[in-house]
């Protein structure tokens, strides 16, 4: 083709065009078009933002420390840059130059703006910390422009001074690309001191966003070593959980959750425009396509190369463009699904500590902590999917109309009955969801209640019973499951019928009608345009249909989480006044919980003196602890008012509570250490001897709940910390009820006598005492009644006088003058004395079966070289044990299934290429034959679909639920206590509930999609080499590249995944904490400062859940681009060889480079969750293998059917450890069938411990124990349990009715269960509640009504012999008498062991046994070790009169 001539082009270059014709070898746009669109458009946009940009930059602080070159460099390239645009500007204006009616007006411009901007340049250097987005954006924008503008000017240059504008235009794209450069630079060395710590996604630039280099240290950290929490970036204030919470209350009122979260975080405009791009990008592919097959059919020309080269720079953009775009509109989304996590966990912890005290219930909140928030992040993924969905739908089917005319109606018929069928699951998705969440919720609450009382559990012999209870809710669970999972299945099936129905059905309306007008062919280019807009059709609507889904799901736990926020908080109806005579006056009030029954308390008028000992007694079940509750404001004050003289108030739980960490960080809690005081409290309650025989002293970790600790060394420690916050107001409910005489007189002296430490801080104590030997002491007495009223108040001496209860206690007077008290002279010389002394025995190291537990090793952070390993490089096993566990058959079914699916998805396309070619030879020829095939195809891939999801969700889900349900609750019930003890119950309760959660239903939607989309990708990248076979040579190259990224990749992600798993169990352990002990830290005002730990920990746990998600970008981009690679690669070859390529041949290769694309992007999500979720299977798997049961394998006689038939029982120099230290030693005991054996000492002199080993809670080093001749050690533990009753001082009552819980094994009649109940003094209570199917939790039973209760189970249960830990601690004086007199009359005939604090309730027994430190140092009878001078006996038994009328 002949070229124009110059004066011609001059007038084409003055047209706006944009073609400029045949032009410069036809391939360039106009010079006018490039000046007017290319040149001023785009700065006069920027010249409109700079002022205000200039204006905000004026007020920040300067953040680049001065004296830098970099600045200096920025200037001078700008200076440079403008001084080449001002030449360009004069050399336009000569009359001599070829210009445009644009050209001088857009040189100018640009000179303007260059100047502009080199002032906003240097403000954009020394006021953010980050290079500008602004100026790298625009920079790199013009930089292409002024490239295809100096290639014009460059190809135009006819004459002297055009070629001079053409050199200077050269020259400013050269001094534009070091512009670039410097302002790409990081700045982080030059930033002053307090902006260098900002993690790198704050001051990197725009393009290290845009393609996640600032992540290239974390992953070369990862690829070489094993990385920890604390080498992770530190987080962006913006995803903090304090930044998240107060931009989300800031737009919060109540009932308005979702609005609330849709105004804080997401829609962010900032995630549109990515989107919106990405659609934009996406739809450019079947143009592409189709100009690309109709490239190779056209002659081989001059002008046609040019084409094809600019086609395969449009490949470069497109497939880039989508790269970045898709990469950018995910980390924005997962970005503002942090923020949400940050404000939800954050608001629903803090609505904890507002909630009533009878609506906390730990497992709903673990449920929305666990369950809920997994389902609002996968909802929130797909938030933006369903507008650009539905956008991408409708531009499909435009398009569509284009290449196929009227038929384009079908793929919208098939669209809409795809979208209604999955409306009609929809309907039903959220109520049957919410079922499937309530059901999860009563087994967490149950096994949340397990995890708390394993010492009662084992002791009481219930293993089984819970091991059946709790694994019957685990099934139920799974069965109400499948209600919900059938819906998805549902919409897994309908998601596809567009996709495979479809082409099937346009196809064939096109080709009948082709055949009946002979019109339009279905040829090549139409056949692989229309296919590229299916694939482009189908992918939307799944997508679509699979959003709504998810979404509808987050919406449902929107909604739990919005009735949980809204439901009644705590009213404090107390009033402050500081100016009253008394520190708390009541007057005419009632307490109760529920407005519409009665009250638990009436008619209460009482006042507590300021500075007084204050003491509430009265019978048990009286509401002596219900009045506590209702003076810290826990308790609804129905009527009358509360005055309270101070808010500084201190309480002691009758149930010590306790945050796991060590005994010194329990007692100081929120106080600042001050060492004196602390050594005084210390030793006011008897713990300095305890830190002596602790592992570290004070050091020691209390474990969960406090259960490393013996009862008396925790309600001390609680204690202590009451004792140590120095509050003029101390609450103290039965503080003193678990400890031995001795110890109690040591505490009460210290704390409540003469020169008591409380006496000295003046302070306002009110006791709660089930003992009454007190109440001598106290300067005021409150006495309840058993109806709940007042019994009278006043001194000891006024209601000793009055006839009523006190007078009943036939207590005589305090010596108030006969104490024990400590000067500080005295208090100082017992401290050095103490110091001095060497360290004892250590008590609670960890016990064999611990060392290997994966649990103890996040507990403690310890980890083995081969676990560290795993860590970094994945475990194949893990896969095969999940097979395995699903079943060999059942997974051979599954697999089948899905390949049968992928084939006859994507052999279709061969099918359809090999029609388009016989069409070519016979148009519209043998329809029915080519449509019956195809039809049949996609019927079949249906088929195949749907009896894959059944199989894996429906079949293979429930199976290994249960298995693993079972193979966990089986290993925790086996664990020995060593385990609890070291174990955070936050880290075991996650294998309960988010790693089943993600196994249940994440783990097999991440492996049904991942295995389908890989045989897909698989089947994809074969259709290409069919296509192509020239571009499956890259293939081998592709396939190394995916290695090495692979192998940099899972080495990071596999570690952010453990951790991001690992760092969730602290947040739920202070979640259950903060639940148990939510009177405690509402009295002593600690909401704040939780709150600030539950923010610590989520800010900890934010860390690889947001880098977590970073990373899976990272590799999405590089996927992406490794697909635009490919599709270049193709796009050359197709240009390069066309004549010897088919034009079907590229268009199979280019479809299946789009559908490649499509799925390489969900072969990534899917297979990044399977990695994610198959860590769960890992740390069950884990868990099981490597924490050692208890059970030895020597332990496996079977002893006779009636043992003990006796009860003589025979302890042979016992020697029991804790690890490898002794706790009892040489103890050698010999107690006949039906003796009463009582067992006392100070506290933590081996009393519990000698229990323990009767119910082989503890190991022995040597020695032997013989029940009835049987050595105990043979037999199985749970065997000696059953067989042995025991009661022990925590009762564990189990979720379910009364007869359950009296009878947990069912071999008790209603009568026996009853008359159980009647010797125990319940039964009024349950017959008032309903009966014996009441539930448990109705009787609200107190502390000593649980003992009661626990009398009365053990009553039912058939033995010989009978041991007593305490069972009667919390049980007042006068029904204390009565139970005793109920033991010796219904277990006349047991043997009974009984450990005793009150010597006087085992003065009558036949023998005590004496232990201090760990050895028995008397055994004889009551009164014979009496009549020694000197015993050890009649020392606790004359400390335990000093000052006790009551034992008289």
């Amino acid at each position: 083709m002949a070229q124009p001539s110059g004066s011609l082009c001059a007038r084409i270059d003055d047209s706006f065009g944009p073609h400029a014709g045949s032009c410069r070898g036809g391939f360039d746009f106009t010079l006018l078009f490039e000046e007017a669109i290319l040149t001023l458009l785009p700065h006069a946009l920027v010249l409109f933002v700079i002022p205000p940009r200039l204006w905000y930059l004026r007020k920040r602080a300067k953040k680049v420390a001065a004296g830098n070159h970099l600045a200096t460099l920025k200037i001078s390239a700008w200076l440079a840059l403008a001084a080449l645009q001002l030449a360009t500007l004069i050399l336009w204006a000569n009359p001599s130059a070829v210009s445009t009616r644009a050209s001088i007006a857009a040189a100018a411009i640009k000179t303007l703006t260059t100047i502009s901007l080199c002032l906003l340049s240097y403000n954009e250097h020394g006021r953010v910390v980050r290079p500008s987005s602004l100026l790298n954006i625009f920079v790199f924008c013009t930089l292409l422009f002024d490239i295809a503008h100096a290639r014009t000017l460059w190809l135009r240059s006819s004459d002297y001074l055009n070629s001079i504008i053409a050199y200077i235009s050269a020259a400013a794209v050269a001094v534009k690309a070091s512009v670039l450069v410097l302002e790409t630079l990081n700045k982080r060395r030059l930033l002053r001191p307090e902006y260098q710590s900002y993690p790198p996604e704050a001051v990197k630039g725009i393009f290290d966003r845009f393609f996640f280099w600032w992540l290239n240290p974390l992953f070369v950290l990862g690829f070489r070593r094993v990385l920890d929490v604390d080498d992770l970036f530190v987080l962006d204030k913006h995803l903090g959980a304090s930044y998240c919470q107060k931009r989300f209350l800031a737009g919060w009122s109540p009932g308005e959750l979702f609005s609330a979260f849709f105004r804080h975080a997401c829609i962010r405009l900032i995630t549109i425009p990515p989107r919106a791009c990405l659609t934009a990008l996406t739809f450019c592919q079947p143009f592409l396509i189709n100009r690309t097959i109709r490239l190779t059919q056209e002659p081989i020309t001059n002008e046609t190369t040019q084409n094809g080269y600019g086609l395969i720079g449009a490949y470069l953009l497109v497939y880039v463009g989508i790269a970045i775009s898709m990469g950018q509109y995910q980390h924005r989304t997962y970005r503002t699904i942090t923020m949400v996590r940050a404000g939800l966990i954050s608001i629903i912890y803090r609505k904890t500590g507002t909630l009533k005290l009878g609506d906390v219930d730990p497992a709903a909140s673990m449920t929305l902590m666990s369950a809920d928030m997994e389902r609002i992040v996968q909802g929130w993924q797909t938030m933006h999917e369903i507008w650009s969905n539905l956008i991408e739908v409708g531009v499909a089917i435009f398009l569509l109309e284009q290449q196929l005319g009227v038929a384009c109606v079908v793929p919208v018929a098939v669209s809409i009955v795809s979208l209604l069928g999955s409306m009609v699951a929809m309907n039903f998705i959220m109520s049957r969801q919410a079922m499937w969440l309530e059901a999860i919720e009563r087994r967490i609450s149950a096994t949340s209640a397990m995890l708390a009382s394993m010492k009662g559990i084992k002791m009481s012999g219930l293993k089984d019973t819970l091991l059946a209870s709790l694994q019957a809710l685990r099934v139920d669970e799974l069965r109400i499951s499948k209600r919900f999972r059938r819906l998805l299945i549902w919409n897994m099936t309908f998601a596809y019928v567009t996709q495979v129905f479809a082409p099937v059905l346009t196809f064939a309306v096109f080709s009948v009608r082709a055949r009946d007008t002979r019109d339009r062919t279905l040829d090549t280019a139409r056949v692989f345009t229309s296919l590229s807009l299916f694939a482009l059709l189908a992918e939307p609507l799944a997508s679509l249909v699979m959003a709504l889904a998810t979404f509808l799901g987050a919406a449902g736990s929107f909604t739990r989480i919005q009735q949980f926020l809204g439901s009644a908080e705590r009213v404090d109806t107390r009033k402050l006044d500081k100016s009253g005579s008394d520190a708390i006056t009541v007057e005419g009030a009632s307490f109760g919980w529920d407005p519409e029954k009665p009250a638990q308390l009436s008619d209460i008028t009482l006042s507590i003196p300021w500075s007084k000992f204050t003491m509430i007694v009265g019978p048990v079940g009286c509401g002596k602890s219900t009045l506590l509750q209702a003076l810290l404001g826990e308790i609804p004050t129905m009527e009358g008012s509360v005055r309270l003289g101070s808010n500084s108030v201190a309480f002691c739980a009758q149930s010590a509570w306790h945050i796991n960490g060590t005994i010194r960080q329990s007692i100081l809690s929120e106080a600042p250490f001050d060492e004196k005081w602390y050594d005084r409290v210390v030793h006011a309650c008897a713990l300095r001897r305890d830190f002596r025989e602790l592992p570290m002293g004070d050091s020691s970790r209390i474990g969960s709940g406090g259960i490393a600790l013996s009862g008396g060394q925790s309600q001390r420690i609680a204690l202590a910390r009451a004792i140590y916050a120095r509050r003029e107001i101390v609450i103290l409910d039965d503080a003193l009820s678990g400890l031995d005489t001795s110890t109690e007189n040591h505490v009460f002296e210290s704390l409540l006598g003469e020169k008591g430490i409380l006496r000295e801080m003046n302070a306002t104590v009110v006791l709660v005492s089930s003992s009454v030997k007190r109440v001598p002491y106290s300067d005021h007495i409150i006495c309840l009644g058993p109806d709940g009223k007042m019994a009278g108040q006043g001194s000891f001496a006024e209601l000793n006088d009055a006839g009523g209860y006190i007078t009943s206690l036939s207590l005589s007077e305090a010596n108030k003058t006969q104490a024990t008290n400590v000067s500080d002279e005295d208090f100082e010389q017992k401290i050095s004395q103490e110091k001095d002394r060497p360290d004892m025995t250590v008590v609670y190291p960890k016990e064999r079966g611990s060392e290997g537990s994966l649990s103890s090793s996040e507990t403690l952070g310890i980890r083995d070289p081969e676990a560290e390993m795993s860590r970094q490089t994945g475990d194949v096993q893990i896969y095969m044990y999940y097979v395995k566990s699903v079943g060999w058959w059942a997974s051979m079914v599954f697999v089948a299934a899905i390949c049968g699916f992928v084939f006859c998805i994507s052999f279709p396309n061969v099918w359809v290429q090999w029609w388009a070619a016989a069409n070519e030879q016979e148009p519209n020829s043998r329809l029915e034959y080519w449509l019956s095939v195809y039809a049949a195809l996609g019927c079949a891939a249906i088929v195949c679909l749907f009896v894959s999801c059944w199989q894996m969700i429906i079949t293979m889900v429930p199976r290994t639920g249960e298995r693993f349900h079972l193979s966990i609750l089986k290993t925790v019930l086996s664990a020995p206590m060593s385990f609890f003890v070291n174990t955070d119950s936050g880290v075991t309760m996650n294998r309960f509930s988010q790693d089943l959660q993600l196994i249940d239903m994440e783990l097999p939607i991440a492996a049904l999609n991942t295995f389908t989309t890989l045989i897909l990708c698989i089947a994809q990248m074969a259709l290409i080499g069919v296509g192509s076979v020239y571009a499956a040579i890259s293939f081998p190259i592709v396939i190394v590249i995916l290695y090495l990224v692979q192998k940099i990749y899972l080495r990071t992600s596999r570690q952010l995944r453990l951790m991001d798993l690992e760092t969730k169990a602290p947040l739920y352990s202070l979640f259950e904490e903060s639940l148990s002990g939510l009177a405690s830290i509402r009295a002593f005002a600690w909401q704040d400062t939780l709150r600030d730990k539950n923010h610590a920990l989520l800010d900890r746990s934010q860390r690889p859940f947001y880098l977590l998600f970073a990373v899976q970008r990272w590799l999405t981009l590089v996927l992406d681009l490794l697909v635009a690679a490919v599709a270049v690669i193709l796009v050359v070859l197709s240009v390069e060889l066309r004549g010897t390529v088919s034009a079907g041949g590229v268009g199979l290769a280019l479809l299946g480079v789009i559908q490649f694309s499509q799925n390489v992007k969900l072969l990534v999500t899917f297979w990044t969750m399977l990695e994610t979720h198959i860590g769960s299977v890992a740390r069950i798997r884990s868990f099981t293998e490597t924490t050692m049961p208890e059970d030895q394998p020597e332990e496996n006689h079977t002893p006779p059917p009636d043992w003990p038939s006796a009860g003589a029982i025979e302890l042979k120099n016992l020697c029991a450890t804790y690890g490898d230290n002794l706790v009892l030693k040489d103890i050698s005991l010999s107690i006949k069938a039906g003796e009463k054996i009582g067992i006392c000492g100070r506290t933590g002199s081996g009393k519990t411990s000698l229990i323990m080993t009767l119910f082989r809670l503890l190991d022995l080093q040597s020695g032997s124990i013989l029940v009835d001749g049987v050595d105990i050690s043979t037999l199985p533990r749970q065997e000696v349990r059953r067989r042995i009753v025991g009661v022990p001082q925590q009762t564990f009552l189990l979720k379910g009715s009364v007869r359950l819980n009296a009878d947990p094994t069912g071999e008790s009649s209603d009568e026996a269960i009853i008359d159980a109940l009647e010797c125990v003094q319940l039964i009024d209570l349950v017959e008032k509640n309903g009966g014996l199917d009441a539930e448990i939790e109705a009787l609200n039973l107190s502390s000593g009504q649980k003992q009661l209760f626990s009398l009365a189970r053990a009553m039912l249960r058939p033995s010989t012999v009978l041991v007593l830990d305490e069972a009667t601690s919390s049980i007042d004086v006068k029904t204390e008498e009565t139970i005793q007199r109920l033991i010796r009359k219904r277990f006349a005939n047991h043997t009974i062991i009984a450990v005793a604090h009150r010597l006087d309730t085992i003065m009558d027994f036949d023998k005590v046994a004496v232990l201090d430190a760990g050895r028995l140092v008397e055994f004889d009878s009551p009164y014979a070790l009496l009549d020694v001078p000197g015993s050890a006996f009649s020392r606790l038994y004359n400390a335990s009169l000093d000052n006790e009328s009551d034992e008289l």
